[in-house]
This record gives structure tokens, sequence and C-alpha cells, in this order.
């Protein structure tokens, strides 16, 4: 397996093994030690079947591993994983604001967070240097890490009434106006969604929204959470091109814009190259290789890695003393020729690139993308590649280093 970058581990993975039923003898997931590092994109990609949901149901915790364990780092900054499926992650029928809001008040940490640091801001801002409301705002602070939540709420009347009674407390009205949950929740959403791109959407109901403008909000009730680790499920197999595209980016930029962590499954090469620092591809349950997707595609544990990356598939050049040799698409130099040994069988015009379809040898076809629009189809051609960009591997699959 390639080397991982070094980084602040988030995700420890250590001979993790999960079967649907314990009497089947194959294992839905099997993974012997794996390391997923802190503010990255990790995408988990492979074939249908090839475990990703799985994995990421297993760092959810839905699921119990067989054997084996999965440690999250305990990080004072990590309050809980927020998870974004394929669809109804918001609540229907109501609006973006209140959406959010639910989700946030109904997460105790985040109310308690939140009414700290009011009360903190409140008594600088006043001067109000009361021994009794200091003493109460400590009282209250340290009954939050108890847990108890009758002592929290008793603690919290205590303090607010402490604040009712006290003098210097001018307008009580007002007060009571500033410290309400929903005031306190306005003034911290308002920043976020300006941040997420979504402050015009507030007060739209969510039925009225695009699949990509919901999966703005669900991540808007994860980062009001100050949730810090985001596992999404196939986030763009309901999005449009041009949707898609964008979501990308946005995902990308918020991703820096919050220091997040997020998994991401998805069937899609193409959106995991995108959009990854490292991605884990999965074949049987088992994982292939754990890399950038630069690596991937240039230096492929096996052949699976090989043909799975990159589009058009890896060419196949032949067989030689049980050793098998390939040649990647953009390796390969096409140079037209009247007395050309191949021929161009095939050509569809992608825009800046022409994909020309040769013929290598019977029954094997190569494809090629080349910036050469103006090759036709039955002219003849010679190819030229370097032996140094050739891939080898075994009968079993495995990369042949020469």
């Amino acid at each position: 397996m390639k080397s991982e970058p070094k980084n602040e581990h988030l995700i420890t993975i250590k001979n993790l093994i999960f079967k649907y039923s314990k009497k089947q003898k194959f294992d839905d997931v099997n993974i012997g030690e794996l390391t997923i590092n802190k503010n990255e994109i990790i995408c988990l990609l492979g074939p249908s079947g090839s475990g990703k949901t799985t994995l990421l149901n297993l760092i959810l915790g839905f699921i119990k591993p067989t054997s084996g364990e999965i440690k999250i780092k305990n990080n004072p900054s990590i309050h809980e994983v927020s998870y974004i499926m394929q669809e109804n992650s918001v609540y229907e029928n109501t609006t973006v604001f209140n959406n959010v809001y639910l989700s946030a008040k109904n997460y105790d940490k985040w109310v308690n967070s939140v009414r700290v640091e009011f009360f903190k801001n409140y008594i600088n801002k006043n001067n109000l240097n009361d021994k009794k409301i200091i003493k109460l705002f400590d009282d209250y602070k340290k009954s939050i890490h108890s847990f108890n939540k009758s002592k929290i709420k008793l603690n919290y009347l205590k303090l607010i009434f402490s604040f009712l009674f006290n003098k210097n407390v001018k307008n009580k009205f007002k007060f009571l106006k500033e410290v309400k949950l929903k005031n306190l929740f306005k003034i911290e959403i308002e920043k976020i969604a300006k941040k997420l791109d979504i402050d015009q959407l507030l007060y739209k109901n969510v039925n009225e929204l695009s699949g990509g403008q919901k999966q703005r909000v669900a991540f808007a009730k994860g980062i009001i959470k100050k949730t810090n680790l985001i596992l999404m499920d196939e986030p763009f197999s309901a999005l449009d091109a041009k949707i898609k595209e964008s979501t990308i980016q946005w995902l990308i930029k918020i991703k820096r814009e919050f220091n997040l962590s997020l998994i991401i499954v998805t069937h899609d090469q193409q959106d995991a190259l995108k959009i990854s620092d490292q991605i884990i591809l999965l074949n049987k349950g088992r994982v292939q290789q754990y890399s950038s997707g630069n690596e991937m595609y240039d230096n492929p544990n096996n052949l699976f890695v090989a043909k799975f990356i990159g589009y058009p598939e890896i060419n196949y050049i032949g067989i030689k003393d049980d050793k098998h040799y390939y040649i990647r698409h953009n390796k390969i130099e096409i140079q037209p020729d009247m007395n050309g040994k191949y021929k161009i069988i095939d050509c569809k015009n992608l825009g800046d690139k022409t994909l020309y379809t040769i013929d290598y040898s019977n029954d094997n076809n190569w494809s090629v993308l080349d910036s050469q629009n103006n090759i036709e189809i039955g002219s003849s051609i010679n190819m030229k590649y370097s032996n140094n960009d050739v891939l080898i591997f075994d009968d079993k699959g495995n990369r042949v280093y020469e």
C-alpha cells in the first residue's frame, strides 16, 4: 500500500472485519490497517457491492464490526459526526431557517455553548462585576460538564433571575429578548449562511429548493453544531452536470472555510478525482489502494486499480513471459503515416480533444485521447510511447516492477 501523507490522524481502523451474516464464508469488509487524516476530503470509491456504504455505516456506528476496531480521535473540536444522505437530509414543508434551528436547538452542546458565549459577552460588555452573577455563571458552566440536564436547567434559570434582579441590568425586556435561543441562533446562522452561500434562502420553504441547495442546508445543520467531520453517501448522484460541478467546487471551498474533514461515498471516479485529497479504492470489501488520485492513476498497485481509474480504460499491449503489459492513453503519441501499422476505426470529438479508437491487434482496440482533431477514420498511423510509461502486471493482476 502506498504511504499516506504525514498529518494528524482522525480515524484509525485496525483488523476490521464485517459480515452481514456470521454463516457466510466471505467478508463484506476486511481491512487490516487504515488511517484517515484530519482536514482532508476522502472519497470511498469502488464498483457496486465493493463495500463503500458498508464501511461508511461502520464509521458512523450504524452497524457494528464482526471483529476489529474503528477509532475516531477524541478531539474537543469534534462534537459529533454529521451524516448527509442522498436525500431526506432536511425537514420538508418548513423554511431553511427552521430546518437549521430545529437541528441546533435539539443539540444540547450547541445550546449550552451559545448561552455561555452570550453570558460571557453580556457580563463583559455591561461591566457586571456582581459576585453573585459571577458565581452563578461559574456554577452554570460547571453543570454543563456534569451532563445532568436537570442541574443545567436549574443553574440556567438561577442565572437568568440573577440578571433580572440586578440593578445594573437597566433594560430587562431587552435582556430577555437577547437571551432567547432563537435570537442567539439568528446571529449565528446569518454568519454561517453567508459563508455557505445560502443567506438568500433562509426564509424560503425547502420544498422550493433544488437538490444542490438542499445539500447546502444539510451542511448548515452540521456546521451550526460545530461538526468537523461530515460523511456523505453518493451526494452527486441526483444532481445534473452543471449543478454537480458547482457543488464540487463549493465543497472544496467550505472544507477550507470551516476546517472540515469529509468522507464521501461515490461510484464515479471522475467525481472522486475532482474533489478528493485522497481516495480509498475498494473492491470486494478490501482496500486496493489508498492514495491521491494522481498517484492511483500513474502508479496503480494492481491491475484492478489500473483498469478502474482513468478514462479511457488503460490499453493492453500484450503478454510476454507471463507478464501483461499496459499503457495509458495519455502516454501515447499518434503519428499519421500512409504506411502506418495501425488504423483509426472510430473518432469522437470531445471538444478540446478527440477520442480515437485504434485497431491495435485482433480483438484488441486501443483508445487514445489526442489534441489532433484532423485524423480521419480509416487513416493509417503509427504510435509512439516510452517503455518507462509501460505498466506491468502478473497473471494474478499484481504489479510487477522491473
